[in-house]
């Protein structure tokens, strides 16, 4: 076995790639870097020297924004393709930015929102037993808008006559969600036959507020998810549930984010 081929445990493989051990598992469970070997007694992870070249582009790649959902198609294309990919990347960092000096200039002019969402735009509500259709994903914040999208519609095809399009599209968060950090999250389609559900809710109570369009995005929205958390933890509440997001149908595009909560 060479020096190259020495296996070693992911603590020790976490100091020559500067790799936390938090982050090797995560791009172990996306598939971008898994162990040479995982000990089926104990689940111990090994890693060999020659992976060390991979793990220090996958941290390259993430150090510049890149989503964790990109980076392997990079990493494993051929040379003209990955300068395709990285090329494509660079342009959409460079929209961004023009639309991040954009908000800034609108800081300087005194029209940006405010830096918390006041507790008077928080209200509590009444909330219906509930059906959907579920499906569970892990995804980085770079590419959750494109899922919630893609898996909205694969839903809401499966359920077919059976969706509820008086009520709104779920996403519900049983994890954070970050740029490094992927949830899981729970995209949930409204039913009308609770018969046909993969799961359901029972009526209850819930914090909510309404999000302007442009504090939609991340980390922008993190504000209303703090604001309806305590509004849900205090005057005898207890958060119960995993916060999300209700995407309403219709025009003009509209979302709220919600807290549901018990009441002691």
């Amino acid at each position: 076995m060479t020096e190259r081929d020495v296996r070693m445990p992911i603590g020790e493989f976490s100091r020559i790639t500067w790799l936390s051990p938090k982050a090797l598992r995560l791009y172990e469970r996306r598939g971008l870097l898994l162990p040479d070997v995982v000990d089926g007694y104990t689940g111990y992870r090994y890693y060999v020297r020659s992976q060390a070249a991979r793990a220090r582009e996958i941290a390259l790649l993430r150090r510049a924004g890149v989503p964790l959902e990109r980076i392997a198609a990079m990493l494993d294309a051929d040379p003209p393709e990955r300068q395709r990919l990285v090329q494509a990347y660079r342009a959409e960092l460079d929209r961004a930015h023009e639309r991040s000096v954009a908000m800034l200039d609108d800081l300087a002019r005194g029209r940006a929102a405010a830096d918390a969402v006041s507790d008077a735009a928080v209200r509590v509500r009444a909330t219906p037993p509930r059906a959907f259709v579920v499906q569970r994903i892990r995804t980085t914040a770079a590419d959750l808008p494109s899922h919630i999208e893609r898996l909205a519609a694969s839903l809401t095809q499966r359920a077919g006559s059976a969706v509820d399009g008086g009520a709104p599209l779920v996403v519900a968060y049983h994890g954070e969600v970050s740029w490094e950090s992927d949830g899981p999250v729970e995209v949930r389609v409204p039913l009308l036959d609770a018969g046909v559900a993969d799961a359901t809710e029972e009526a209850g109570e819930e914090a909510w507020v309404a999000v302007p369009y442009g504090d939609v995005q991340f980390p922008t929205i993190l504000r209303s998810f703090e604001a309806v958390r305590a509004a849900a933890a205090r005057d005898g509440r207890t958060p119960a549930g995993p916060p999300r997001e209700l995407y309403l149908h219709g025009a003009p595009f509209r979302c709220e984010v919600a807290q549901p909560f018990v009441t002691a």
